[in-house]
């Protein structure tokens, strides 16, 4: 493999994380690498930043066509439900016995494991269809479960971009993922509550679900309240996550 050809898989997420981790690690010592990869990472930025231009358009469009069909199970799901008869009529109901018992209320995770799931969010799925999401190392990494490259990727890339919102959402997903919240949800930014647009108000949302993570129902509710009154893709969950988080 030449070493253009090795850059372009590095740039473009392609690369397992320890194929990636060998790469810096070479990059470092090898100065022809060195001087090959300066040179192709302006040329991939370039291009880059001209498929950024048609972010927003794709963008609507994608989020358009994921809200409206149905939208299609993941694997896991898909796994659960065709497996889901095979428990037994008494032990699951035993289970259910139990837990009403010992759970005044639902805890954090138990909540959690309803309403995080980023794999079926139309905005989450629009973003990831987009020109940016198909080219951008740092949500492809995401996508593949590398969330530790991931967030080192997107990190550079937000000090770069401090408004890009798509970046700053892979970056708080996959935070989440690693229960890093706590330490990113300060880089965040959004808009004010009366004028959040869709890619806010995920931001919003998830920031919302990363404070019930870290234990912190009061700041959830600070963040999902304003969804509750805005028009999108969260309202529904947003309202019945309040009335759940207020017993």
């Amino acid at each position: 493999m030449s070493y253009v050809d090795l850059i372009i898989k590095y740039l473009s997420g392609d690369l397992s994380r320890e194929e990636a981790s060998s790469f810096e690690k070479e990059l470092e010592s090898n100065g022809e690498l060195k001087r090959e990869f300066e040179q192709q990472s302006a040329a991939y930025d370039l291009i880059r930043d001209q498929l950024q231009k048609r972010d927003e358009e794709v963008f609507r469009t994608k989020l358009q066509k994921a809200m409206s069909h149905e939208l299609p199970l993941t694997e896991p799901r898909k796994m659960w439900l065709r497996t889901r008869w095979y428990i037994p009529m008494a032990a699951a109901c035993a289970l259910a016995i139990i837990l009403s018992t010992l759970l005044s209320h639902p805890g954090n995770e138990r909540v959690l494991a309803r309403y995080y799931d980023p794999a079926r969010d139309p905005v989450v799925l629009a973003y990831y269809q987009d020109t940016r999401g198909e080219s951008e190392p740092g949500i492809l990494h995401y996508r593949q479960g590398n969330y530790q490259r991931s967030m080192k990727l997107l990190s550079d890339r937000i000090s770069e971009e401090r408004e890009n919102r798509q970046l700053q959402l892979y970056y708080l997903l996959s935070a989440i993922e690693l229960d890093r919240q706590d330490e990113v949800m300060g880089m965040i930014v959004v808009n004010e509550p009366d004028s959040m647009d869709l890619p806010d108000q995920a931001i919003t949302w998830y920031i919302a679900l990363a404070h019930l993570k870290s234990g912190s129902r009061e700041a959830a509710l600070e963040k999902i309240h304003p969804l509750t009154e805005q028009h999108g893709p969260y309202q529904s969950d947003a309202i019945k996550l309040e009335k759940v988080l207020l017993k």
